[in-house]
């Protein structure tokens, strides 16, 4: 199952975060238990509609400035065939130091530290200027996501179509970068999803059980959307039929052949993203 863990790298987040520009904390989602009440019921538009309300609500979004000795904390729930956990609902909770240099996690309640192997800084300032440096004005971004697709090879394409690739990358990058990203470049990410033709939205309930809408491509990938500040708060797989992982000694995973179409193979949601002065804080 080819998943969203391209760019999903404890050094990829905390680097765009370590070098984010504004003031201010952030919180993604309701930070609540699964089951909690977000938001009133889902009224669905179009996906241009949805994609355009996104966007304004992106432009009004206060942005971090995050200092190196900060920490980014992150509430995730995972659940699926194609997860660590298989389709048990693990919540997992995740501190990266914001300088690249470490990470931590809880195992059975215990806060254990990692370091990193190689130093981040030249990666983080890299990784900053991509984001700086992403056009604010929706066409030419557009311009830039489709030179970008044409010049992948098409065997590392995740969707089978240029349109579905180029979706898959414009969202990528809103996913990928909870803090770190100018909000007027994120909102005119979602402007671009709104012009690639074939994106569809739909009412979803995100891993957490809370109302959410789908904006996708096909193919099985959904990226969810709070309705209610339409904040990017997770992203799951369904089965199409036809997106079942595939090996070349095994042929198609036997778990997917009795699975109804529709039928949610793997999500991740995102419950709280914060920035906080020490791993161990919430």
């Amino acid at each position: 199952m080819r998943l969203w863990h391209r760019v999903r790298t404890a050094s990829a987040v905390a680097a765009v975060a370590a070098a984010a520009v504004t003031a201010g904390v952030l919180t993604v989602g309701a930070g609540g238990e699964p089951g909690a009440s977000r938001a009133p019921a889902v009224r669905l538009a179009s996906a241009s509609e949805v994609l355009g309300k996104a966007a304004q609500a992106a432009e009004t979004r206060p942005q971090p400035i995050p200092r190196p000795d900060q920490w980014l904390y992150e509430k995730t729930l995972e659940y699926g065939l194609g997860a660590e956990h298989g389709t048990q609902h693990v919540t997992s909770e995740h501190w990266r130091k914001l300088d690249g240099t470490k990470d931590a996690e809880l195992q059975k309640g215990k806060l254990v530290y990692f370091s990193s192997r190689a130093p981040v800084s030249r990666y983080a300032q890299k990784t900053y200027r991509a984001l700086a440096s992403l056009p604010t004005d929706p066409k030419a971004l557009r311009a830039k996501i489709y030179k970008d697709v044409d010049a992948e090879k098409r065997s590392d394409w995740r969707y089978p179509t240029r349109d579905g690739e180029a979706f898959g990358n414009a969202a990528q990058w809103i996913w990928s970068t909870p803090v770190g990203i100018p909000p007027n470049a994120q909102a005119a990410l979602y402007r671009v999803m709104a012009t690639i033709p074939g994106v569809k939205v739909e009412k979803v309930k995100d891993g957490a059980g809370r109302p959410a809408i789908a904006v996708t491509h096909g193919y099985g990938e959904q990226f969810l959307l709070d309705p209610a500040n339409y904040q990017m708060v997770g992203q799951r797989t369904v089965n199409n039929g036809h997106n079942a992982p595939i090996s070349k000694a095994n042929g198609v995973d036997p778990r997917w052949k009795k699975l109804p179409v529709g039928a949610v193979t793997y999500s991740l949601t995102r419950l709280t993203v914060k920035i906080v002065g020490r791993a161990g804080l919430r």
